[in-house]
């Protein structure tokens, strides 16, 4: 594949992969419009060029995790407390991902071979059009703390939904994001925490496919796409932040309902 064509699926991993609007069925629907077919591989080291994003963009609360496991003096203790449960509750989520994420890749990977995978990308995007508009429509009860608290039982539940979005088409960090909200959890928490999380799964990923980046294509091209998956990534990041501050999560359905009716119509 030529450095232009992985320069623009790098541009759109990196936008798609943090905006709510699943990165694996756009370049699922990019590959077959534009007739390229690259390799998991090639797909995942576009992960992880996405993936330097959220370590730039997260890199104090990273820190801070770090410090937790070895604290100091003057620190606050009940920093402390709050960054090992938030470690936690990464790891239990991470444990849940697992099994569901590998138990659906090789299924999924024949569904998207099909000639009608156009039609099932068009259930996927629904699915996650109406994820975002489920965060419209439930709002935390009078009273409630604005800002929730995270327990096992909702990290457990939140990693299962990471595992199911696999699929392409169902957005990871929307499915994520709004299983989080639906669940109490503020809104900065919760996209703090669908991102930090997505940090174990793309980085074991790319090092599962490391023998395969390496040898099976040009080292120059690929990590062209990286770094333009790592610059939109950055940019999507700090875009969809800002609106999930705003509560403006839902606009994003409004995109993906007309895609999913698109990919019904013309199975592409």
């Amino acid at each position: 594949m030529g450095p232009i064509a992985l320069f623009l699926l790098g541009l759109l991993q990196g936008l798609t992969e943090f905006l709510p609007v699943s990165s694996s069925g756009h370049l699922v629907l990019a590959q077959r419009v534009m007739d390229l077919h690259p390799s998991l591989a090639v797909n995942i080291g576009l992960h992880a060029g996405s993936l330097v994003a959220i370590l730039y963009f997260y890199r104090r609360d990273l820190r801070d995790l770090v410090l937790a496991l070895v604290p100091g003096p003057g620190r606050d203790p009940g920093k402390i407390r709050e960054d090992r449960a938030l470690i936690g509750h990464l790891i239990l989520a991470t444990l849940a991902t697992l099994p569901v994420a590998l138990w659906l890749r090789t299924p999924i990977e024949g569904l998207f071979a099909e000639p009608a995978a156009g039609r099932f990308l068009a259930l996927t995007f629904f699915i996650t059009a109406l994820l975002l508009v489920l965060t419209e429509l439930y709002r935390p009860k009078e009273g409630a703390d604005p800002e929730g608290a995270l327990s096992w039982r909702g990290a457990l539940l939140i990693g299962l939904v990471q595992g199911v979005a696999v699929f392409p088409g169902i957005s990871r960090s929307g499915a994520t994001i709004a299983a989080a909200l639906l669940l109490g959890l503020g809104a900065e928490k919760a996209a703090r925490f669908s991102f930090l999380l997505a940090i174990p799964v793309i980085g074991g990923a790319a090092l599962l496919e490391l023998p395969a980046l390496a040898g099976g294509m040009n080292v120059g091209h690929l990590l062209l796409g990286m770094a333009a998956a790592a610059l939109s990534g950055l940019a999507a990041l700090v875009l969809l932040v800002g609106l999930i501050r705003r509560r403006r999560f839902v606009w994003f359905s409004a995109y993906l309902a007309p895609l999913a009716l698109a990919c019904l119509i013309f199975n592409p």
